[in-house]
């Protein structure tokens, strides 16, 4: 029952810590780009104030390539030679709180140089930005609104910042915040004319005041701007739904559709509303037809399509519906891997190893850089049962990246699959010592092989070590645990700690056959019949009409120990049909009897 597998230096902060940085870090950019920094009378002297501009020039500059340490060291280099000057000390508050994610202390005072700052200068239009969206990210609701009301006073032609005024003073949730964000987007709407961003925020404010009256009066003003503006129709059809008038929505969706024959998202709303009323013919019609719509973005289409295979899947007398749609998609992108891998998806998840490894195989074309690729390749061939494309497949890709040790422990995996044992023991071996000390994982599963193929070859006791050892780099190892608890099993050897890892094993995947018979072939090897008569039972039932020849000969004698010798005999046949090369399998079928190997 062997079970071979498919398968800085010292800075002042860590990169990991900003990924409020990361959404900001155009930000200090556009500050300095429009000369945004604020200089202090009160610098001791014109050199020091040279010295910290130029300074915190490098660091804008060392921002915008990323270099995040040089970022950090001289933004506090500039702080250092003018600790009041209010753009350095807005940039430093901001990374001292990226700093502080652990560090109460540190976050506060980050956050106070920031207001500081604010406080001290709030016509900087492009530091304000920057104050304000750190807020937005912090949930800072009140301080998110005082800010952008404080710009938007200051700045009234700027309608990006009424925006953020607007949203801010409807994410408080407070009912008259939400009246003020609707005058606000009125405004907005006098200087820049209505449009659907502006109206779908309208409407969230309106929706949260319960104002069902304001909110079709909003939809209907939309669409008196544009009667034929097949976004603006959506959108109506979406708010009509929305309060369970289907029959108005269903009339905008058909009048966008009308609009714009074109537009495959008008075919897809119109296909939701079938589905919603369980016209399957009807959702099928108009899926296919959005699908067919060349102008439809491919993103958009891709979302499309994991939203009906997740509600078709499952539905066998509709398989072809699905088929047929990959088939449009694909004439229509044969090169877009991103097509591939959804198609190749859809294909594991209906067992066609070999299919979605072709599809893969097309995406891979597309980028032989594609280290996930390669690997995904390479395992469905071997889970397709193609070893030697495989192996093929395994060594091409190890000529394209010639350091990634998973494609060496695929190539190792599929040449053990061929029964060239020798030359994947030779591999792993080679493999082993490549595997850096810290990657215990990757060195837990080489050794794990190790010992399978050891074991196969009878050096029962260099497989043992080599469990041992995969087990020491990862006690989590359930493929090791499983392996190296059925073989001790097998050898008849300290049996409670078989017992004890394969516990491990069917707790972590009860719903495991493989796991499940290793478990109950060590109660049976204890002699507690009764038990593993248990869970063979539930290995067979998670199995169903898959069987497996190993887990049928097990049940066979598990059965004929629990007295039931015509049962056994039915499973040892069973088993025997799968693997008809089984001399020991033979004896007890033609015996009618177990038999000690």
């Amino acid at each position: 029952m062997i079970e071979m597998r498919v398968y800085r230096r010292n800075i002042l902060w860590q990169k990991a810590v900003p990924a409020l940085l990361a959404a900001l870090v155009l930000l200090p950019v556009l500050a300095f780009g429009k000369g945004g920094r604020t200089k202090q009378t009160e610098w001791k002297s014109e050199a020091s104030a040279r010295k910290a501009d130029y300074v915190f020039m490098e660091a804008m500059r060392q921002n915008t390539i990323g270099n995040d340490d040089a970022y950090f060291e001289l933004l506090a280099a500039a702080h250092r030679l003018s600790p009041s000057d209010l753009g350095g000390n807005l940039h430093l508050g901001y990374l001292l709180m990226a700093l502080g994610q652990q560090d109460t202390t540190l976050q506060a005072k980050g956050y106070a140089m920031m207001r500081q700052a604010f406080d001290a200068d709030p016509s900087n239009y492009y530091d304000g930005l920057f104050y304000g969206m750190v807020n937005n990210q912090l949930g800072n609701n009140m301080e998110s609104i005082r800010v952008w009301q404080t710009l938007d006073s200051l700045y009234p032609e700027k309608p990006d910042v009424a925006l953020k005024y607007a949203q801010a003073l409807r994410q408080s949730g407070d009912s008259l915040n939400m009246r003020r964000s609707v005058d606000v987007l009125n405004r907005i709407e006098r200087a820049e004319g209505i449009d659907l961003g502006l109206t779908s925020q309208k409407v969230s404010a309106l929706l949260g005041l319960s104002d069902t009256v304001g909110v079709f009066n909003e939809v209907e003003r939309l669409l008196g701007a544009s009667k034929k503006n097949v976004g603006n129709l959506i959108y109506a059809g979406d708010v009509y739904l929305a309060f369970g008038k289907p029959d108005s929505a269903m009339a905008f969706y058909d009048r966008a559709c009308e609009a714009d024959p074109t537009n495959g998202l008008a075919y897809y709303k119109r296909a939701e509303f079938y589905r919603s009323t369980g016209d399957s013919i009807g959702f099928d019609r108009e899926v296919f037809e959005a699908v067919r719509q060349e102008g439809l973005d491919l993103d958009v289409k891709l979302d499309i399509f994991r939203n009906y295979i997740s509600q078709l899947h499952a539905d066998t007398l509709r398989q072809g519906s699905i088929q047929q749609l990959f088939d449009t998609l694909l004439i229509q992108q044969p090169h877009a891997p991103e097509v591939r891998d959804l198609y190749s998806a859809y294909l594991i998840a209906a067992n066609n190893f070999k299919g979605a490894a072709e599809q893969q195989e097309y995406a891979l074309d597309a980028d032989l850089s594609n280290a996930d690729r390669w690997r995904n390749t390479v395992s469905l061939w071997i889970q397709a049962k193609n070893y030697d494309k495989a192996y093929e497949l395994a060594l091409r890709g190890e000529q394209y990246l010639p350091d990634n040790l998973m494609l060496k422990f695929l190539t190792a995996s599929t040449l053990s699959m061929m029964d060239r044992d020798a030359e994947a023991l030779t591999r792993l071996k080679a493999l082993l010592d490549s595997v850096p000390p810290d990657n215990s994982g990757l060195r837990s599963e080489v050794l794990c092989s190790m010992g399978d193929l050891l074991y196969k070859g009878g050096d029962t006791d260099s497989a043992f070590v080599c469990y041992d050892r995969a087990l020491d780099a990862n006690p989590d190892n359930l493929l090791a645990l499983n392996n190296c608890a059925y073989f001790m099993a097998e050898q008849g050897i300290d049996l409670d700690r078989a017992e004890k890892m394969s516990a491990i094993t069917v707790r972590q995947n009860p719903d495991n056959d493989t796991a499940l018979d290793t478990y109950a072939w060590i109660f049976f090897k204890k002699k507690d019949f009764a038990k593993a008569k248990e869970i063979i039972d539930r290995a067979l039932a998670v199995e169903g009409d898959n069987r497996q020849a190993d887990v049928l000969h097990h049940a066979g004698d598990i059965y004929y120990m629990n007295g039931d010798p015509e049962q056994a005999l039915q499973f040892w046949e069973e088993a025997l049909a799968l693997d008809p090369d089984n001399a020991l399998l033979a004896k007890k079928v033609k015996g009618k009897t177990h038999y000690y190997e």
